[in-house]
């Protein structure tokens, strides 16, 4: 009895466990089917945004628009977004004509100052170049078929950012293979050397090789006195980095994201420095022998190399003293740098210039910028006063307080921070500081704070000066075209509902809905593919309110602004989408 009621129970749990087991495959192949269904009703959405761009009219609306569609549809299926995105880079080319004159531009061709229309082509371009690194050989197709159709600009220009694309990844062996395309493009162009330094954060001993290489690769290239300036500026600059080069390649590679500091980096290796030194004095003799008198432009490059070369390169001394003689002009000064010497002869220039200009009735506003880059606030407000009242005025007014609050803000002194902070007038200047003072409330979990800041911001905003800064006297006016590439105001809101959505949710919805409000009243041209704001941000507040953040993006009047903000919010939906697939039985 005892046995047959064993041989029952055991008899129940194997029924209730084969019972369980066909329980669990049924709900797993629901949860498939479900979401399939999900992925088919996405895919239905994003379609409807693809017949959505037949409003559009113009190409580069056109393009962004599919670039957009295209980031999320990648997950869900990759063929039609690639396809997507390789119409999205062709609609950026211009007429056959333009492409033409674009291929025969030799290397070392003078630089020219890019075009607003110039600058929303390359910006797509790098948008979709960006997406479609999620596959390298698709994006080397692409950036093939840029070089192809636009020449070595073009080529220079994709691996280039490809090559950051890789660092932002930690790939930094891919990095340097795109970094060596980009320098056989065209070596004389600087912002590849950007890309070496950020290896040169991660990997002294990467970065030194490829400067080597690069080297080399200089060395079949004749210079001309326009090149040697910027080749040279550049090889400076990576063996020797100066502060705003690191900070100006810093913001070129990582978005123009001011938030995250550059971060330091090791000096270069004695075998990059004798290269370096040995290049110089190498190209500069063959330029002297083609042109003569070249050298004498360019001797300050020459001295440069002095303290260098007697540590690391001795042996090259006798080339130097000649080129040096060549390279002066009558009565000047034949000094050779000692260790210190340049420092000190520099800030000595500086207090000359600064303490002439307080004894002056109407200062240069170049001294005034010096003095406000060195810190000297207060000796730049001296300087400020004296102005007249008018436009110069106000602009060095808000640089000073600009800079001033966020070096206050960096020393903790957050009070003062907020009131330099509340006196700015221009929306160029409340952008750089509002959202860096919510960030260090953020740091320190204060909402309370954070929650005045955004009030404030908010506030001044709305009265804003969203003209143009001014440039320096004896700089032309900035066009029509370049003052509207971006709108101030709608910039700034959008990077405050940022800031503030880990902090105050409710809060980050409001300046969210104040910033499509902007948008619709905003006079920024999206003819050239500009929303004129990120459109991860919608991509950020559909995590934690989707309904809402649809909403907001369904409010744009612009059809280009609400189909780029519908493809993040799609996006966002594809990756959730990608995850629960992944881990689906």
């Amino acid at each position: 009895m005892i046995r047959t009621t064993r041989l029952f129970t055991m008899l129940l749990i194997a029924l209730f466990l084969l019972a369980t087991s066909y329980h669990g495959q049924a709900i797993a192949v629901e949860s498939n089917d479900e979401l399939s269904a999900k992925k088919d009703a996405l895919l239905l959405d994003l379609r409807g945004l693809e017949t959505m761009t037949m409003k559009l009219e113009k190409p580069l609306p056109q393009a962004l628009a599919k670039t957009e569609i295209a980031g999320a549809a990648w997950p869900l299926d990759k063929t039609w977004a690639e396809k997507l995105l390789r119409d999205a880079y062709e609609l950026t080319f211009p007429a056959e004509e333009g492409r033409a004159r674009l291929r025969n531009q030799p290397v070392g061709a003078p630089l020219v100052v890019p075009t607003a229309l110039d600058v929303a082509r390359n910006n797509i371009r790098n948008r979709v170049l960006t997406i479609a690194t999620r596959d390298q050989a698709f994006a080397d197709q692409l950036a093939q078929l840029g070089a192809q159709q636009l020449g070595k600009a073009e080529a220079r220009s994709n691996y280039t950012n490809l090559a950051a694309q890789a660092i932002r990844a930690n790939n930094y062996d891919t990095a340097g293979d795109y970094i060596l395309k980009a320098i056989d493009a065209d070596p004389t162009v600087i912002n590849t050397g950007f890309v070496i330094l950020d290896v040169a954060t991660q990997d002294r001993k990467a970065a030194d090789q490829l400067i080597i290489q690069y080297i080399e690769r200089l060395r079949t290239t004749p210079l001309t006195d326009d090149t040697a300036f910027r080749v040279f500026f550049n090889l400076q600059n990576l063996v020797f980095p100066s502060e705003n080069f690191v900070r100006m390649g810093h913001l070129l590679t990582n978005n123009n994201d001011a938030t995250r500091p550059p971060q330091p980096i090791l000096p270069a290796g004695p075998a990059v420095i004798r290269a370096y030194v040995s290049y110089v004095l190498e190209s500069l003799s063959q330029l002297e022998q083609r042109e003569p008198g070249s050298v004498m432009n360019l001797r300050g490059f020459l001295l440069a190399t002095w303290l260098p070369l007697r540590q690391y390169a001795p042996e090259l001394t006798g080339k130097f003293m000649e080129l040096e003689r060549l390279s002066r002009r009558p009565g000047e000064n034949v000094a050779l740098p000692t260790p210190g010497s340049a420092k000190e002869s520099t800030r000595e220039d500086y207090e000359q210039r600064l303490k002439a200009a307080l004894d002056s009735d109407r200062p240069d506003e170049t001294i005034i910028y010096l003095a406000i880059s060195h810190g000297d606030f207060a000796k730049a407000r001296k300087l400020i006063a004296k102005l007249p009242d008018g436009g110069q005025k106000a602009q060095l007014t808000d640089e000073v307080n600009t800079r001033e609050a966020l070096s206050l803000a960096a020393k903790g002194d957050l009070p003062g921070a907020q009131r330099l902070a509340e006196q700015l007038t221009k929306a160029t200047s409340m952008l750089q500081v509002y959202p860096t003072l919510i960030g260090v409330c953020s740091k320190n979990k204060d909402q309370a704070c954070a929650a005045a800041l955004v009030y404030q911001a908010m506030k001044q905003i709305k009265s804003a000066d969203i003209t143009p800064a001014l440039p320096p006297a004896g700089l032309p006016a900035p066009s029509v075209a370049t003052s509207r590439e971006f709108d101030p105001i709608l910039l700034s809101l959008n990077q405050l509902a940022k800031a503030m959505l880990p902090i105050n949710e409710s809060l980050a919805f409001v300046v969210l809905d104040e910033m499509v409000r902007a948008a619709n009243a905003s006079e920024l041209d999206t003819g050239l593919g500009r929303t004129g704001f990120d459109a991860d941000v919608f991509k950020q507040f559909a995590v934690h309110n989707e309904a809402h953040t649809r909403q907001a993006a369904e409010t744009f009047k612009d059809p280009l602004r609400q189909i780029v903000a519908l493809a993040a919010i799609y996006q966002q939906q594809a990756m959730q989408l990608a995850k629960q697939t992944e881990v689906s039985p």
